[in-house]
């Protein structure tokens, strides 16, 4: 019998291959866990623990292991009012769900267990409810409709803050609910999923093995920025490699959904670029220069929802660069930073500079920032000289990569630039911080900073390589 867990929600979402190496890959090629997941899950536990100290709950023995499933059901049909870490489970077509709430809240109603039922509580180191969150509410509440003969709608999320946050499970996400049960559940059964290879495939420990597959067989899902939907039409097509792509004639094609004729000349373009492993020329790059240049990068934690470092390697003509940084070193302490970036922007001339970046990162965080902490006057007129490269590089150039980040484009052999940290990457930034608020140990926090300045060094590094190939 198959048995399914909340976890596969997160590993089917970052990759599905990550599933399917689990149960039938060659066990000695799995990767680490990385660092960043790994420290989630530690810290998310301790976030869990740090809420639970200020309720009145009835634990069950995470060690008594089957017997935890008994003991649960015993507390819930002797009413307990709030269970934590509760064992649930579910035999449900052939397939055995079970789980751990981090709650189970009784409420009034009428079930099985008579004039009440439960509902799940889980508790998470987010500030808000993110897909996966409702997805394994939804599955507890099916196992909990087997228990209790009632399937609980209202359900709740506790956020990093502490607050609760109402969860309503419709019909609709219900459906959702078993349509992805039935997707996890084929691979688990053997059915391997097709290839892929998206951004959120490096945080699966698995991510080499699945670039090695994919180079082996030369699969089209070396190619960058390939819809998945049409990818699977071209499959179909007989296009199912590199090579294939490189030599297809896109007027001979029938109409491929989520693509436009360029948007096919483009993929073409990237597989004759992964064959000859050259660059290829859209147009020559169009990059506006300026005698004062600053080169612009934030780090943010995602789970926390803050901003806590803005870089600038700052170019004024033929001067050295320098290198200035505004952090937060608590959370709190974002607003204040907010206040020190602002004091630092009415210090820059009126005119007679840009500001370069890789990606709308940058542009939206900072226009947010000033409607939540004020500032436009001095933020709209900075903003608006912003240029992002990545844009520009999208526009003019094909690289035989299969990410275009910009740690991926400035490491390529074309430019060749090297970051301190073996480990450099946005994911790692946020594990250093995570780290930072932990231990305070200052070296941590100098790591992120160092990495922060090479990022925006990397910036300039690709600014003049393209400025230097747009004659």
């Amino acid at each position: 019998m198959l048995t399914f867990t909340p976890s596969l929600f997160f590993k089917h979402a970052t990759c599905p291959h990550w599933i399917w190496r689990d149960l039938y890959g060659d066990q000695q090629r799995k990767g680490e866990m990385p660092e960043l997941a790994q420290k989630l899950l530690e810290q998310g536990v301790l976030h869990e623990e740090e809420y639970i100290k200020q309720l009145h709950v009835t634990a069950v023995d995470t060690t008594l292991g089957e017997a935890a499933y008994h003991e649960t059901l015993k507390l819930m049909q002797q009413g307990a009012p709030l269970i934590y870490q509760g064992s649930i489970r579910a035999d449900i077509d052939g397939v055995r769900y079970q789980g751990r709430p981090d709650l189970l809240e009784k409420i009034p109603g009428y079930s099985k267990l008579g004039d009440y039922y439960y509902r799940p509580i889980d508790i998470k180191n987010a500030k808000e409810v993110k897909s996966a969150h409702w997805l394994q509410l939804a599955l507890y509440s099916l196992m909990l409709e087997q228990l209790q003969g009632v399937f609980p709608e209202d359900c709740a999320i506790i956020n990093s803050e502490h607050e609760r946050l109402p969860v309503t499970l419709t019909d609709s996400s219900r459906t959702k609910t078993w349509a992805k049960i039935k997707e996890i559940t084929a691979i688990m059964e053997g059915s391997k999923p097709p290839l892929k290879l998206v951004s959120s495939c490096k945080q699966n420990p698995w991510f080499k093995e699945c670039v090695r597959e994919a180079e082996a067989a030369d699969d089209i899902a070396l190619i960058y920025k390939l819809d998945t939907r049409a990818m699977e039409m071209l499959r179909n097509l007989g296009y199912k490699t590199v090579h294939d792509l490189a030599k297809l004639r896109p007027h001979q094609l029938p109409k491929i959904p989520y693509m436009s004729t360029d948007a096919i000349q483009r993929v073409q373009l990237q597989a004759q670029s992964l064959v000859d492993h050259e660059i290829h020329w859209l147009q020559r790059p169009q990059v506006p220069d300026a005698q004062l240049k600053i080169y612009f990068d934030i780090e943010g934690d995602p789970l926390l929802q803050i901003q806590y470092l803005f870089g600038f390697w700052i170019v004024d003509g033929n001067q050295p660069g320098r290198y200035v940084s505004f952090v937060a070193e608590q959370p709190a302490d974002e607003g204040k930073m907010w206040q020190q970036f602002l004091a630092w922007l009415g210090t820059l001339p009126a005119s007679h500079y840009q500001v370069y970046h890789f990606a709308d990162y940058e542009r939206s965080r900072t226009l947010g920032m000033a409607k939540q902490y004020g500032g436009e006057e001095l933020v709209v007129p900075f903003v608006e000289r912003f240029i992002d490269l990545s844009t520009i590089v999208q526009q003019s150039v094909i690289f035989p990569l299969y990410f275009y980040s910009i740690k991926d484009i400035a490491k390529s052999k074309f430019l060749n630039y090297k970051w301190r940290h073996p480990k450099a990457g946005g994911a790692q930034s946020i594990f250093w911080y995570e780290k930072w608020l932990e231990t305070k140990d200052r070296q941590v926090l100098q790591d992120i900073i160092d990495y922060n300045e090479d990022d925006v060094v990397a910036t300039e590094y690709l600014h003049l390589w393209l400025a230097n190939n747009s004659d």
